[in-house]
């Protein structure tokens, strides 16, 4: 049960009036998760990189082979928390004795088993709100020298290290010393905001160019000699006066062009200087200078507003950049891109060879994007169907900010995955889209890759969105992990050789999507299926409801009718039955589930309208999730005929919205009684107990907001039927 009090529920202000429910929950999460384009960091490829586990690799026996065992090196990072006393836990793997501070305070010691055997253990540290020192102490072995250190969920819980100096403040990765002979004392540990020039230690990777790289343009020191290749640099100007003309002057070293805005204003096919008089409006304008090498290259520009110089900035912000400038290249000549792409951010640069992205002016120094808010752009299944929600309630209630806030939500996803995997390939572990670059789970992509095909339904391109349903079908279909029967499990370690009832939404509703765009039956099928054989390992008699989990390790079913599980169930099949072709071989036994799921369920709605985080056990807390599946479930039945006893399920719908508005949704927009995200147990005490409520919870806004937009269409269809005495508005 919530502590939201009547007064201050939204029932309190507005009955339970839907229009009214759909605007508070989306107005707030829009509000509070605004969109925003993802970070760029400056990352140095020759510093400390991620592997696959999205683990940072310190491969410091490699970094320093002269190393005499006895030495010692340090790590030197930060990372941000937006509260107090957060507890974040870490995954470290040690090569040899190390020691881990989080703002000057020892949290964990390697232990020498765990060292000669490379066990991967966990520790946690309790973070201030804001930035945090991250100390890695490594003490050289004839055995090794270094170790793996990350977060135990990778793709849950986002981190990267951001460097601390005040040198090279704000871009990802480490600092790391040359090996020394006596350690630090822990009042000298490195702090952020300190320099990393003229201490007790030398840092890596290296700060700046030597003196012969210095002397040369920045097109020669990143690019190297090559008659014919051609690059970019690119910068932003903010021109100062009103309907005023400017002058671009300069001197180049081999044939160029400038662009302004995309449009040329320049082009000299020999070195010289150049003194061009162009007209600007007053702000910002983009300036992108090509350049094709010959013997060699190099530019020198500046703008004239009158008699003094527009200073340049970078075109986007960088954190931890260097310079004014970004630059990209070199291209061979079939592969030089139009001037109109250089802005396209998400787009990895066709170069011949690997392929290629902005960088700065700095030592092996590359721009990269980095997923830093807190929900806008991330891809995981509880935002598959929050946004879900979102659009559906924007369709309802025809607020295209709304339908657009969704869309550009899976856009972004979209349009960056061709990059993320790129950058994947060049760094070890992507800053971006971390569940979908290593697809092991129904978890990594169902849901999203849903919401993903849906949004596509509204605006009929969305960039990369085709290509990544063909992988998730691919993978469903040729990757995930099957019994021999057929039915989906889950072999990898989160629950490992277990089925549950949440991988039927994880499955079906994109099944049923790719299903309408590929027109295969064979996906919608496949669906139909995976019902069936849920139903053989899940389903309950005794009860007539299904149980949340099959372990294969112990050969039985939980035989616990959690709440939300058993909600995924009947949500995810009343989907199937939407798209399920009429003739179907398996209709007809799948909407006979639907029936006595429907059945069962009903009588256990408690008397404030909501069902109980464990289904049928009165000492349970009212679950706000479950209850808005239930909604959804029986007013799309009710509406489609799929549930004969209109009465009974119509009026069981409209209590069950009435107890969402009276105990779930505050006059805010707020939504309260979400059960986070869960793990399984054979024991309903944990479901009781452990698994505790969470404020709006992503979990549970989607699937609220689809709960009233059902909600609405049945009381629009009771109306049309002649049937609205059925319910008690």
């Amino acid at each position: 049960m919530t502590n939201l009090q009547i007064q201050d529920s939204i029932y309190g202000k507005t009955g339970a009036d839907i229009d009214a429910a759909l605007h508070g929950l989306s107005n707030r999460y829009v509000a509070e998760h605004p969109a925003q384009p993802y970070v760029y960091r400056a990352f140095n490829r020759e510093g400390i990189q991620r592997a696959e586990d999205f683990r940072y690799r310190f491969n410091l026996d490699e970094r320093f082979p002269e190393a005499q065992p006895g030495q010692h090196s340090y790590a030197w990072g930060k990372v941000w928390s937006d509260v107090s006393d957060a507890e974040l836990q870490w995954s470290v793997t040690a090569y040899c004795p190390l020691e881990i501070f989080v703002n000057g305070k020892s949290i964990y010691r390697s232990l020498p088993h765990e060292e000669n055997e490379r066990q991967t253990k966990g520790c946690g540290s309790v973070l201030g709100q804001g930035w945090n020192d991250v100390v890695l102490k490594f003490t050289k072995t004839r055995a090794g020298f270094g170790g793996a250190f990350g977060t135990s969920n990778t793709k849950w819980v986002i981190y990267h290290s951001v460097i601390a100096s005040e040198e090279r403040e704000g871009q990802e990765g480490w600092l790391f010393s040359e090996p020394i002979q006596q350690p630090l004392p822990v009042e000298q540990l490195p702090k952020a905001g300190q320099s990393e020039i003229g201490n007790s230690l030398n840092w890596h990777p290296r700060l700046g160019w030597q003196a012969e790289e210095q002397a040369v343009s920045p097109f020669s020191r990143l690019f190297g000699a090559g008659a014919g290749r051609t690059g970019f640099a690119w910068t932003r100007l903010h021109h100062p006066a009103v309907g005023g003309g400017c002058r671009i002057k300069g001197v180049a070293a081999s044939a160029i062009t400038v662009f302004i805005d995309g449009q040329q204003v320049y082009h000299a096919d020999q070195p010289g200087e150049f003194d061009v008089t162009i007209d600007l409006s007053f702000g910002e304008h983009s300036l992108i200078i090509k350049q094709t090498a010959a013997s060699e290259w190099g530019v020198d520009a500046a703008i004239w507003s009158g008699d003094r110089i527009v200073p340049f900035s970078s075109p986007i912000e960088v954190k931890g950049g260097f310079g004014n400038w970004l630059y990209l290249g070199p291209f061979v000549e079939n592969h030089i891109p139009e001037i109109g792409q250089l802005n396209e951010l998400y787009r990895v640069f066709e170069d011949g060879e690997q392929g290629t992205y902005w960088r700065i002016d700095a030592p092996g120094t590359w721009i990269r994007p980095y997923m830093e808010a807190a929900l806008f752009g991330k891809w995981n299944y509880p935002l598959g169907v929050t946004l879900y929600g979102l659009l559906e309630a924007g369709r309802k209630l025809k607020r295209n900010e709304l339908v657009r806030y969704v869309s550009d939500h899976v856009g972004q996803s979209t349009s960056w995955y061709a990059y993320m995997k790129w950058d994947q390939r060049q760094y070890g572990a992507p800053g971006i889209l971390h569940p979908i670059a290593h697809i092991d789970s129904l978890d990594d992509c169902g849901s999203f890759g849903s919401i993903m095909l849906e949004a596509l339904k509204d605006h009929g391109e969305l960039p990369g969105a085709e290509r990544l349903a063909h992988e998730i079908g691919r993978y469903m279909v040729q990757v995930q992990e099957k019994l021999p029967d057929g039915a989906f499990y889950r072999e990898h370690p989160h629950g490992a050789n277990t089925l549950w009832a949440d991988d039927l939404y994880m499955a079906v509703p994109f099944l049923c999507r790719y299903y309408q765009l590929t027109g295969d039956e064979s996906y919608v099928t496949e669906a139909a299926k995976q019902f069936l054989l849920y139903k053989k390992y899940l389903f309950m008699p005794k009860s007539g409801m299904m149980s949340h989990v099959f372990d294969f390790k112990q050969r039985l079913a939980t035989e616990v009718p959690w709440g939300r599980g058993n909600g995924w169930v009947l949500f995810s099949l009343s989907e199937l039955l939407a798209v399920l072709p009429e003739e179907h071989y398996l209709r007809g036994e799948l909407l006979g589930m639907f029936q006595a799921l429907s059945s069962s369920y009903l009588a256990y709605q408690s008397e404030e309208g909501l069902w109980r985080q464990v289904i049928d056990e009165m000492d349970a807390y009212l679950e706000t999730s479950c209850t808005a599946m239930f909604i959804y479930a029986y007013s799309r039945g009710v509406r489609s005929g799929w549930l004969p006893d209109v009465s009974a399920f119509a009026e069981s719908a409209y209590r069950a919205w009435e107890g969402l508005t009276r105990h779930s949704i505050d006059a805010k927009g707020n939504l309260y009684g979400v059960c986070r995200g869960s793990g399984y147990s054979f024991s309903s005490h944990y479901y009781k107990y452990d698994l505790h409520t969470q404020l709006n919870d992503t979990h549970g806004i989607g699937i609220v907001l689809l709960a009233g937009v059902e909600m609405h269409r049945l009381l629009d269809w009771l109306k049309e039927n002649g049937d609205d005495e059925l319910i008690q508005e």
